[in-house]
Order: C-alpha cells, then sequence, then structure tokens
C-alpha cells in the first residue's frame, strides 16, 4: 500500500480538516482529497464522516488509524536508515537560550540537515516555560527544556546558577537588590526570587529584557545583579560570593516531544542532539 495515501488520511485524522492537512503536507485539497479516495477505494468503507464545518473519523477510521501510523513510521525508519536524503519534512525545535549550548546544538541541527536536505529544522531558542506551553498546543514537535535538577534525575550535565553582578555595585543585605532578568516566566528569574525569599532578602526588579545578553550587559554596568548559569558567565571578574546571598539550586537539561510516539524524523533528531549535548 502506497504510504502517501496513509499519511494524507492521519494528517487529516488528527486536523480534522482536507484544507489543514494539505497545509501541512504542503500539497493542494483536491490532492488530499484524491488521496483519502483511492484509500477509501481500495479499503472498500469510508473513513471520515464529513459535515460542512469539519470531518471525524468513522468507525473503521479509528480502527485503521492505529495500524497507519506504524505502517508509516515503520516505512519511514527504513528510508532514514538506508536513504536518508530522502527524507523530508519539517521539525519545529525549541532550545533553551543559554550561550553554551548554542554552538554544539547548531552543529547537530546542520549535520542531521546535511544527510536530509529535504528536511526544514525551524529553530525558536527562548523561554523553557514557553517552550513546555508549545508543546502541549501542538506548536513545537521537540523541546529541550531546562528544569530543576532532582536527586534522581536521569539526564546529565546539571548546571548551577550562580550570581553574577559588577564590582562596582555597592550592594547591602538591608537594601532592597536590584536584579536584572528575562521578562515573561523565566525559571531562572523564578529561581532566584524563591531563594532571595526563602533567605528572607528583599529585592526590586531593576532591568528586564527579552535576551541573556541584555542581561549581562546590565549587570556589566553595574545596575543590578542576576542569577545565570555558570557556563553562560565566561568573566570570572562578574562573579560574586557574598556571604549572605542565597545559594541557588542546579537545572538539567529534559528532551520532551509534543507526542508520546514521536515521528521518526524527530527521534533521530533528538539522538543526534543528545549525542552533541552530551556528549
Amino acid at each position: 500500500m502506497d504510504t502517501t495515501l496513509l499519511r494524507s488520511f492521519l494528517a487529516v485524522a488528527e486536523l480534522g480538516s482536507f484544507t489543514a492537512a494539505a497545509d501541512r503536507l504542503n500539497s493542494s485539497q483536491s490532492t488530499v482529497s484524491g488521496h483519502i479516495a483511492r484509500l477509501e477505494e481500495q479499503l472498500s468503507t469510508r473513513l471520515f464522516r464529513r459535515t460542512t464545518r469539519k470531518c471525524s473519523l468513522s468507525t473503521a477510521g479509528e480502527a485503521l488509524r492505529p495500524l497507519a501510523e506504524d505502517a508509516v513510521q515503520a516505512a519511514e525508519r527504513i528510508e532514514d536508515a538506508f536513504r536518508p536524503s530522502s527524507m523530508s519534512g519539517m521539525i519545529r525545535l525549541g532550545v533553551p537560550d543559554d550561550y553554551h549550548l548554542f554552538a554544539r546544538i547548531n552543529q547537530a541541527v546542520h549535520a542531521f540537515q546535511v544527510a536530509r536536505p529535504a528536511v526544514l529544522v525551524q529553530i525558536d531558542a527562548g523561554l523553557s516555560s514557553n517552550h513546555a506551553k508549545a508543546l502541549g498546543e501542538g506548536l513545537l514537535d521537540l523541546a529541550i527544556l531546562r528544569i530543576p535538577s532532582e536527586a534522581d534525575d536521569p539526564d546529565q550535565e546539571p548546571s548551577r546558577l550562580i550570581w553574577i553582578g559588577s564590582r562596582a555595585l555597592q550592594l547591602s543585605p538591608d537594601e532592597p537588590l536590584p536584579l536584572a532578568h528575562i521578562n515573561g516566566p523565566c525559571r531562572y528569574f523564578r529561581a532566584a526570587v524563591d531563594a532571595l525569599t526563602d533567605a528572607g532578602i528583599k529585592w526590586r526588579s531593576a532591568y528586564s529584557c527579552s535576551a541573556l545578553e541584555g542581561v549581562r550587559g546590565a549587570v556589566r554596568s553595574g545596575m543590578a545583579v542576576s542569577a545565570i548559569l555558570a557556563e553562560d558567565c565566561p568573566e570570572p571578574d562578574l562573579r560574586i560570593d557574598y556571604p549572605w546571598l542565597p545559594k541557588l539550586p542546579q537545572f538539567s537539561l529534559k528532551f520532551r516531544s509534543a507526542k508520546t510516539e514521536p515521528p521518526v524524523l524527530v527521534r533521530a533528531l533528538e539522538r543526534r542532539l543528545r549525542e552533541s549535548v552530551f556528549g
């Protein structure tokens, strides 16, 4: 059986629309409709219940869906193992805004795409909280998240948050601590605030921005202090260790997919990224 027909069937089944499925597959609505018609003719059954507004799976369609997923994934595994250059599609990848990881991530994605030139990887670097939400909404296929480390954390290379600040900035435990931070649901900022609150230390937001370089620039200028990963602070002079500042937690990397059983291409990219990031 032609897996092209099954791919169209699965796209319509997931999206509930021939138009949306055609957009997903970079095809036309008439082509997708033709694929479904051919598949229904081959199987001698109706696979969808159609209305003017949407379509849903019939009983036969529900029965076909897991079988079609298995068949398509099996075909893709064979193609990726023996003819990776024949693979095509798009993967939406979320990565943390951690400077020290960019080179390794970019190298892994580049090597992945060299072997699969028809596969497009779209990268979004930003906050892990936003990426976790995007995975749940189907806006990302794969993400590398930063989450607080746990004692039984199976992933590698936990990274500790550290306090950074300019030596010219005079700090006192009796005055609110001026903080520079990423705006939005930043887990590093939240961890710093929680540590300060637990220690009974007052703080204030002195500078917020959308990127790590802005935070580091505010710190260098003496406007504020901040909490960032140790690996993202190459300047030893910015590391501060006041005895009254609380110790900050460690964070680990976690790979998360939008689907419990991700497509073959997503799994292949995750393997490549794990090898590059973790070594």
